[in-house]
């Protein structure tokens, strides 16, 4: 009991307890969002089963790829501040987000014009708008990788060696409880009417974010 008391407590901690606070939410957002994705790109941009994946597996192979070389090449460029780069990560992010939203829309567009012109043609999203779809949702997934690590590295270097292992620990539960909430919580904002409307799907990823 006394093990577990000390680990709670260092949610109450004053540096600590707000940075597990904001990787709790960016785990709920993150969670919404990889829930919210394929639904979006199946349902609305008609992606095929093979483009699905593809599509999928290009974000997960980005994420690998700059956790390998990236990292410290991004920590050299902000001066080998962690705080700098969760930042910088954030905004990142922020600004893919919206990209993503854009890119979304301009494809809906366009299939919605393609709907309007050939009802008996089979929709077909352009490969320029997979390509900028794509390449948004990497962004969106590097950056995130970027804050969630800096975050990690902000919460092990303000205690000692000897409760890193603790604070890892709680920093996984919660990120287990985040996997928890947040598709459900996606999905219930997706299926809002006003979110869900013809043209505006985005917008459920903007709300999260």
């Amino acid at each position: 009991l006394q093990s577990i008391h000390k680990t709670l407590s260092y949610l109450r901690h004053p540096t600590i307890g707000p940075l597990l606070f904001i990787k709790l939410l960016n785990g709920v957002s993150s969670s919404a969002f990889t829930t919210i994705l394929p639904l979006v790109l199946v349902n609305k941009l008609h992606l095929d089963t093979s483009q699905l994946g593809y599509f999928m597996s290009a974000s997960s192979l980005s994420v690998a790829v700059f956790a390998s070389f990236g990292i410290s090449a991004s920590m050299s460029l902000v001066g080998n501040r962690s705080d700098r780069l969760a930042s910088l990560g954030l905004a990142l992010r922020a600004v893919s987000i919206v990209c993503f939203g854009g890119v979304v829309s301009w494809c809906l567009l366009h299939l919605i014009a393609a709907d309007d012109t050939s009802e008996e043609q089979q929709l077909v999203l352009p490969t320029e708008g997979l390509w900028l779809a794509t390449i948004a949702s990497i962004a969106v997934s590097i950056s995130s990788h970027m804050h969630a690590t800096s975050l990690t590295t902000l919460t092990t270097g303000a205690v000692s060696v000897e409760q890193r292992g603790a604070i890892l620990g709680l920093e996984h539960g919660l990120f287990s409880l985040a996997r928890v909430v947040g598709p459900p919580f996606g999905t219930h904002i997706l299926s809002r009417p006003i979110i869900m409307s013809e043209f505006m799907p985005e917008s459920g990823f903007a709300g999260i974010w």
